[in-house]
């Protein structure tokens, strides 16, 4: 699958840009405040149905417009996809799929986008939430209805956290548990069949760039057979009750990695920290190609500054005649690449 282009109008610092694609390399050039994270942001925005950068949709609204839109085009399985985000500034959002309004849970599994940035530390330096994202960011785009799951399990939790807040009795509570049950271990058996798929690419990619011996394990917040959920739900009840949080469930699960044997939040330098998040990426990325026949289309930004500029270069040729790749750079010298996205004009080219 491959971008083909791009149309941002009032879209953080662009107030109207056109960009095209083509297969293979293509470098996003331009100078720092640019906005070439802005446009892959809106890339992946436009196959995701929302971004991951802003933590209120209406952040990506141009100061002192309206809304902002985001209009791409995207070939996958044989044929052409119209994709289409407008957001408000009240946040509110709205989707369309070729040509047709829908739901995000509607909107998603045209494309497949996978994102490697910067922010990527936080993967492995910060909280356990941050790499569950990591592993439903692909399982929604690969599955809809596992978005859906997940989007009623939340919900469940929410509810359930606030009974135990009001000290509801437990006979009320049950109904609840049954569902945190069925859901939860939906989304565990989900999640550790994604992760024992990319445990040995990862390795493999991660020692192709440098980063060292990278071994990931999944720790699940609840008992992936249903009986056991319940079971662990009934010993903790007085627990959950005190606290007022739910405490069995996959919003409690942990995804481990370590680095040469010792825990890579504690000992893993930043540019270890980002190699290790791309080599993730990779491995998905061939999990993406196993279930869809086809690449995803890889956004990375700013690779050069966390991995230096020759292992950038070897990952870029690693990549070539393999999936379209869209990466920012401040110069077209920084990695090989087979067509250059020149920002500066309003129309990149």
């Amino acid at each position: 699958m491959r971008a083909l282009w791009l149309l941002l109008v009032q879209f953080r610092n662009h107030g109207r840009l056109e960009a095209r694609f083509e297969a293979g390399v293509n470098a996003v050039v331009g100078p720092n405040g640019a906005g070439k994270t802005n446009l892959l942001e809106a890339l992946d925005m436009a196959v995701t149905g929302r971004s991951h950068r802003a933590r209120r949709e209406a952040e990506v609204v141009q100061f002192g417009a309206e809304w902002a839109l985001v209009r791409a085009a995207l070939q996958g399985a044989g044929r052409e996809h119209r994709l289409e985000v407008r957001v408000d500034r009240t946040g509110l959002k709205h989707l369309r799929a070729d040509g047709v309004p829908t739901s995000r849970s509607g909107f998603l599994g045209r494309a497949v986008t996978l994102w490697s940035g910067p922010e990527d530390t936080q993967v492995v330096a910060g909280p356990a939430a941050e790499r569950r994202h990591l592993l439903d960011g692909l399982l929604c785009q690969l599955s809809p209805s596992y978005y859906d799951t997940l989007l009623r399990y939340h919900r469940v939790v929410r509810h359930r956290n606030r009974l135990l807040r009001a000290q509801a009795p437990p006979q009320v509570l049950e109904v609840w548990d049954e569902q945190l049950v069925d859901l939860g271990t939906r989304v565990v058996e989900r999640r550790a069949g994604l992760v024992d798929r990319i445990g040995r690419p990862a390795a493999q990619w991660a020692e192709r760039l440098g980063c060292g011996a990278v071994e990931v394990r999944y720790v699940p917040g609840c008992p992936p057979d249903p009986q056991l959920a319940r079971e662990r739900l009934v010993r903790l009840r007085r627990e959950e009750y005190r606290r007022g949080v739910t405490l069995v469930g996959p919003h409690r699960d942990e995804l481990e990695i370590r680095l040469d044997g010792s825990d890579a939040r504690t000992f893993a330098s930043r540019g270890q920290q980002r190699g290790v998040v791309l080599a993730l990426r990779l491995a998905e990325r061939e999990v993406v190609r196993e279930e869809l026949g086809e690449d995803p289309v890889l956004l990375l930004d700013d690779v050069v500054a966390d991995l230096d500029r020759e292992r950038a270069r070897s990952l870029m040729r690693a990549l070539e005649g393999g999936p379209q790749v869209v990466a920012t750079a401040t110069d077209r010298l920084e990695f090989p690449c087979d067509h250059v996205v020149a920002l500066g004009s309003g129309v990149a080219c």
